[in-house]
């Protein structure tokens, strides 16, 4: 934060996501009727609903709205892995148990594997506490639903990558059984997961190359 205040010669703020919603997104806009207002965040800003919300606010207001983009994981993730861009259904987010159930993760990777296609899982952040779940803690939670439901969608031998610090120099991208990477050391977050659906054959010998894996589980 110190460092960002050094380069642009202003005060910086960090926000939570309670400062973009509701009263606290009322104050960001009337700051911004009154002069200019920044807001920096990590990727694509238009891929969270919240800054889709804001932004619709802002236009209603007239104030008008500079929108600079920045990589997304959902383009950085089939670089990393070989996956096809085309064949990512509906992602999702597993979040941390006193958050809520994680049926609606479930349901993503069971419909998508139905029609064939690969499911991005975001892992959930808790920015109050500074916890950000690993692909351990959400292969845990995930079995769990699966323990409750029963439906066989995640399971020890299901193939399953794991992206730890996308793009960072110790990236780390793995490719295996959930039942294999289910301790596997990743190292620290932020992680995302993916549960590929059906394969090509490019898709296969990338997830070899790229990911390490020996062999289709």
């Amino acid at each position: 934060m110190l460092a960002l205040q050094s380069l642009i010669g202003r005060e910086a703020k960090p926000l939570r996501r309670s400062d973009l919603e509701g009263r606290g997104a009322r104050k960001i806009l009337d700051l911004a009727e009154r002069g200019s207002v920044a807001l920096l965040t990590i990727g694509d800003p238009f891929i969270a609903t919240t800054h889709i919300a804001l932004k619709i606010e802002a236009v209603k207001r007239g104030i008008k709205v500079k929108y600079v983009p920045s990589a997304s994981i959902l383009s950085v993730v089939p670089g990393l892995t070989g996956l096809s861009s085309y064949k990512f259904g509906k992602s999702a987010t597993v979040v941390f148990p006193e958050k809520g159930s994680n049926n609606a993760a479930y349901d993503a990777i069971r419909d998508n594997l139905s029609r064939g296609l690969h499911t991005l899982l975001y892992l959930d952040l808790d920015v109050e506490s500074g916890k950000a779940m690993t692909i351990n803690e959400a292969l845990r939670l995930l079995l769990e639903v699966e323990a409750q439901r029963g439906e066989g969608v995640v399971k020890g031998d299901r193939l399953i990558v794991g992206v730890a610090r996308a793009c960072w120099d110790s990236e780390v991208v793995k490719a295996s059984s959930l039942s294999k990477l289910l301790d596997y050391d990743f190292g620290p977050p932020p992680h995302v997961l993916v549960f590929p659906g059906a394969l090509h054959f490019v898709e296969l010998e990338a997830l070899k190359t790229f990911a390490g894996m020996e062999e289709c589980p």
